[in-house]
């Protein structure tokens, strides 16, 4: 197959993944079918990313500028959109080159009056950008720091319901960030120090590590990461540094039994495996078969060959007398919203609701998986109080043959959120959000 440009390849993703497949999986797609050099495949995914996390305010600067009751074709409002990304947010993006590459696009596409239409748009944008006025901050909160910070309304009302107007505004920008590539050494085959220059090797650029003491760290410029050496070889697991504490939550102990109830893709049940140093039972368990052969995959990779997998749902697991038990339990994924670039648009209040009653149901179930002084983990990767210690303390006042478990000796003092729990806020911690709670069955 032939090559295209990287903007070919943004505008191509932005127009078709709309209730159709997730950006991410479309774009992998189009970068497997093309296979751009590294640059264009860095610049693609930055433009769809940004795009669309950035779409509410784009399309309110093309409304400032369009005429009024202007309707244009998908293509030329995505155009449209991804220009405005470049010029507004990739400083090395030369004016001209996103704005010509733009109109050269929609000449490919379309008629030569949406080409013209385009062109007035990106170049009135140039002539007024100091000029852009947006929502009044102290009038309309709300709708400021939506529009200014790309967020829907519903969910800035409810961080201000929270937090302060300058803590909303600093979640907002974490969520719009670009993130670090987060990877969890395999410590049953190399360590943190000697992992370092094998990355290096690989192109990486080290950033930082989190949290001291975790076998973590960020890295930047290690893509595509499938194709290199240290992931090949099972050194590494793609995971944040915020998921990495889950596992070390639980606790596991060698010669146990261990289940994790929702193991796909598989980075917190091969932590747990490497944790116990493979001399455990450990079950990777989840409802879809499909997304469990991605289990399989990263556990062969990472050389993890006694690891059990079983096709179960995790309302009614079918296992007891269990030692340790995770419910990693599906959400809103409202506290990756730096990762998932869509969520924030695909996602509604009433989901929240909606995925509490569920987890409710699940945390319950994962309580009857374990023994007597048997130990369970519940997790989420929202930051939202309904799916967390709402959960949590619904399943408490139901039940009573289960506690929370003292975890000030077992993660760093500045995730705690609450006795038993941890919560990670993006803008605080400088990772995803991430919520867990250790239980103790009594």
């Amino acid at each position: 197959m032939g090559t295209i440009s990287a903007r070919e390849i943004a505008l191509r993703v932005l127009i078709e993944y709309p209730g159709r497949a997730k950006p991410d999986e479309l774009l992998e797609r189009y970068l497997r079918d093309f296979d751009p050099e590294r640059r264009e495949r860095a610049l693609a995914t930055h433009i769809v990313s940004g795009t669309i996390k950035w779409r509410r305010k784009l399309d309110y600067i093309i409304r400032r500028l369009s005429h009024k009751g202007r309707v244009v074709s998908p293509v030329a409002l995505n155009v449209l959109r991804m220009s405005l990304y470049q010029l507004m947010f990739l400083d090395r993006v030369p004016d001209y080159s996103a704005t010509s590459e733009g109109v050269n696009l929609v000449k490919k596409y379309e008629d030569r009056f949406e080409a013209r239409y385009v062109n007035a748009i990106l170049r009135r944008f140039l002539r007024e950008r100091d000029l852009l006025r947006f929502p009044d901050l102290k009038k309309d909160p709300v709708r400021h720091i939506a529009t200014v910070w790309s967020h829907p309304p519903w969910l800035i009302r409810r961080y201000l319901k929270r937090y302060s107007v300058e803590d909303t505004i600093r979640l907002a920008e974490a969520n719009n960030r670009i993130p670090d590539v987060g990877l969890r050494v395999n410590l049953l085959r190399t360590s943190l120090e000697d992992l370092r220059p094998l990355l290096i090797d690989d192109g990486a650029e080290i950033v930082s590590e989190r949290f001291a003491g975790l076998p973590h760290v960020y890295v930047r410029g290690l893509t595509p990461i499938e194709e290199t050496r240290v992931y090949r070889d099972g050194l590494i697991q793609v995971q944040d540094a915020a998921s990495t504490l889950v596992a070390s939550m639980l606790a596991p102990e060698p010669e146990s039994r261990i289940v994790d109830l929702c193991s796909a893709p598989g980075g917190k049940v091969t932590h747990l495996y490497e944790m116990v140093g493979g001399r455990a039972t450990v079950v990777a368990s989840d409802v879809s078969f499909k997304r469990l052969l991605k289990v399989r995959s990263n556990a062969q990779r990472l050389g993890h060959s006694g690891m059990l997998l079983a096709v179960s749902d995790a309302r009614q697991p079918g296992y007891g007398d269990c030692d340790f038990v995770l419910v990693d339990a599906p959400c809103t994924g409202l506290g990756v919203l730096a990762r998932r670039w869509d969520l924030r648009w695909s996602k509604r209040e009433r989901d929240i609701e909606r995925m509490a009653a569920l987890q409710v149901e699940m945390l319950s179930a994962a309580i009857d998986v374990a023994r007597r002084g048997g130990i369970v983990v519940y997790s989420t990767c929202s930051i939202e109080p309904e799916e967390n210690e709402n959960v949590v303390e619904k399943v408490l006042s139901q039940r009573k043959d289960v506690r929370l478990s003292d975890i000030s000796q077992l993660v760093p003092a500045e995730v705690v959120y609450k006795y038993g729990m941890i919560l990670t806020l993006p803008h605080v911690h400088g990772v995803d959000g991430m919520f867990a709670a250790r239980l103790e069955r009594c």
